[in-house]
């Protein structure tokens, strides 16, 4: 079984413990998640299975979107519901127009400050181990891109929020941040994973519901293949003979392309390379072929994926 399932983690649960079942109930020798989910937090986990798992490196650095809460007036120190209150500054007078001015003054790119109860490590030690001892190590802040950040409703002291942001995108230092410029202080409440990639919850599934259903079912309605992932990258198709050198890791000059799909070989950027039954063969790098010598490589190949039809019904492994 190799390919994606999308799960939608529930709350109470970390997103380890998620891959861990998953593993067990399919019976897969290796997995892996694309984006962590805080316990506290629920919703969409991308879980990558056997050869899969070749795809990790590139969909963690796809957007994710989340629905939240933010809760006016109290500062934690996990920065969520799940932390000890450290400042109460209830009750909270802010107007609606001066937050929803705060929501776009954080909205682009902008620096976050790691949170100390992360998975982020110091001297190989986990800052959450840190922090649960009562240390506080400096961190370095890091630029994230927020690239929709909206309000769906203020019902004081709790705002309703929308956003979709870059990988590495702490959702609870966003919410400790906006409140820290409001003045009151603030913690995220409530996180709910809506889209990963291209990836929303109408594809997931339940973990419940995945226990009682037959891996045959499992595999008609639930795993997606690889060459379904990253639909945000542009796709090309090339022959039997080029898949075979492909299959093979063997480098393609742009002689070699020559007549074979010209309106392709004029982009840049990372790629996805299918055989013609549509299965994914390779990502790579494409260089325009206008700016090659005729014998050098026209794609440098970041992952090559091992030759097995990937299909199934209604596009899930096609």
């Amino acid at each position: 079984m190799n390919g994606l399932i999308i799960i939608n983690k529930p709350q109470g649960i970390t997103s380890y413990t998620v891959v861990k079942r998953v593993m067990k109930i399919l019976k897969v020798r290796k997995a892996g998640h694309t984006g962590t989910l805080d316990p506290f937090a629920q919703g969409i986990l991308v879980v990558c299975l056997n050869a899969g798992t070749k795809l990790v490196p590139f969909l963690v650095e796809e957007d994710k979107e989340y629905q939240a809460i933010l809760h006016l007036g109290i500062e934690t120190d996990t920065q969520d519901i799940t932390g000890r209150i450290i400042k109460d500054n209830r009750p909270v007078r802010i107007a609606n127009t001066q937050i929803g001015q705060a929501f776009e003054r954080f909205q682009g790119k902008i620096m976050q400050v790691p949170p100390m109860y992360s998975a982020l490590k110091y001297n190989g030690v986990p800052l959450y181990q840190l922090a649960r001892k009562g240390k506080e190590i400096e961190r370095a802040p890091r630029e994230v891109e927020i690239k929709e950040l909206s309000i769906v409703k203020i019902d004081s002291p709790r705002v309703f929020f929308r956003v979709v942001c870059s990988k590495g995108t702490y959702i609870r230092t966003l919410a400790n941040d906006l409140g820290k410029y409001l003045g009151c202080g603030a913690f995220l409440e409530k996180l709910n994973r809506t889209r990963s990639g291209s990836f929303q919850l109408e594809d997931s599934v339940t973990l419940e519901n995945l226990e009682k259903t037959s891996l045959n079912e499992v595999e008609n309605k639930w795993i997606f293949s690889p060459s379904r992932a990253l639909s945000s990258l542009q796709e090309i198709t090339v022959d039997e003979e080029i898949s075979r050198k492909l299959y093979q890791g063997k480098k393609i000059s742009s002689s070699e392309l020559k007549g074979k799909n010209q309106i392709f070989l004029n982009l840049n950027g990372k790629i996805k390379i299918l055989n013609p039954q549509g299965d994914l063969i390779a990502i790579a790098e494409a260089k325009d072929h206008r700016i090659l010598d005729l014998g050098q490589p026209v794609w440098k190949l970041l992952r090559v994926f091992n030759r097995e039809r990937q299909e199934g019904p209604d596009g899930k492994t096609g």
